[in-house]
């Protein structure tokens, strides 16, 4: 390569020497004949700038190449852009037609256009539900539909900004940290984020808190008016015995396992006792693990004391707790 281009300058020095000694020539002639050698002098000045008029013109037309390639790429982009579209829609047309769920691949579709998701319509026999026709037609234009459809979050109002893609939302709203969340203790607003954990620390501070050990029924003096009681057992976990005074004449007890990171769930068991004029109540179970509380508190299990037969009002609570 490197011998061709030297032997190309040698070429386009020997041409130009030769052209400047013809320019001369012609110079001469002209000094002495006239008119003639003056034609012949502009046509080697021509020779001589030929090269650079040439190189001017491949300069314009790369300005004018990339021009136009620049102006291909808007236009591709322009196109891009505008290849998406927003619409509108009722979202009980994205619903299973059998469970009312979101529509999960792979889908199904009967003759009458009733569409099923996979859940519904995994027996190989299935019929449709609504019209009682053969529903076995493979749906794959709604599926490649959903596949490309992003949503808002359900919880945009309280701020979420994000959208989904439409076979995720579920995913995304069961961590989305916008979702309201709600708190056991009686009187408390739903709010927005934290774990219950963090929650009962930063905004509940006049909640008792008691340290027991594992496997000790350990008496808890409660006050009449006293709504939670934040225990720990030792350094593993927290818990939050929850006492309900909303049901009529009386009261319930129940514990929750505060989970301040989803992994860290584990069993734990309790034991609620309460000496009662009539005797002992007790109740006895595995702990309600929670980390956010998506909905109003409901008690897998609960002990209710009624008002007459727990007497005095503020006789202990034993609490026991064990892995």
């Amino acid at each position: 390569m490197g011998g061709r281009n030297g032997s190309l300058r040698c070429s386009n020095r020997l041409r130009k020497r030769r052209i400047i000694l013809h320019l001369e020539t012609a110079s001469r002639e002209e000094s002495s004949t006239g008119t003639g050698s003056r034609s012949t002098a502009r046509r080697a000045r021509r020779e001589i700038d030929r090269p650079s008029i040439m190189a001017k013109k491949a300069g314009a037309d790369r300005t004018a190449a990339a021009v136009k390639a620049g102006s291909c790429s808007r236009k591709k982009a322009k196109a891009a852009s505008s290849s998406k579209i927003t619409v509108t829609l009722d979202p009980k047309l994205l619903e299973c037609s059998v469970c009312c769920s979101p529509l999960v691949a792979p889908l199904s579709q009967c003759a009458n256009g009733h569409i099923t998701c996979f859940e519904c319509s995994s027996d190989v026999n299935y019929s449709c539900s609504l019209c009682s026709g053969p529903a076995n037609t493979h749906c794959s234009a709604l599926e490649r539909i959903l596949a490309g459809l992003a949503v808002p979050c359900s919880f945009q109002e309280h701020g979420c900004t994000e959208m989904i893609p439409f076979t995720e939302k579920l995913a995304h709203e069961e961590s989305c940290l916008h979702a309201p969340c709600h708190c056991p203790i009686a009187g408390c607003c739903p709010y927005p984020g934290r774990s219950l954990h963090d929650h009962i620390k930063g905004e509940h501070p006049m909640i008792q808190y008691t340290r027991i050990t594992a496997g000790r029924l350990y008496p808890l003096s409660m006050r009449h008016d006293e709504l939670a009681r934040l225990v720990s057992l030792g350094s593993k976990a927290v818990f939050l015995l929850v006492v309900d005074r909303s049901v009529p004449s009386g009261l319930t007890l129940s514990v929750i396992h505060l989970m301040s990171d989803p992994i860290e769930r584990e069993d734990f068991k309790y034991k609620i006792q309460v000496h009662t004029q009539t005797g002992i109540l007790s109740l006895s179970g595995e702990t309600q693990s929670v980390g956010r509380l998506r909905g109003p508190y409901q008690a897998g299990a609960s002990l209710f004391v009624s008002d007459t037969m727990w007497s005095p009002p503020d006789s202990p609570v034993y609490l026991e707790l064990k892995c």
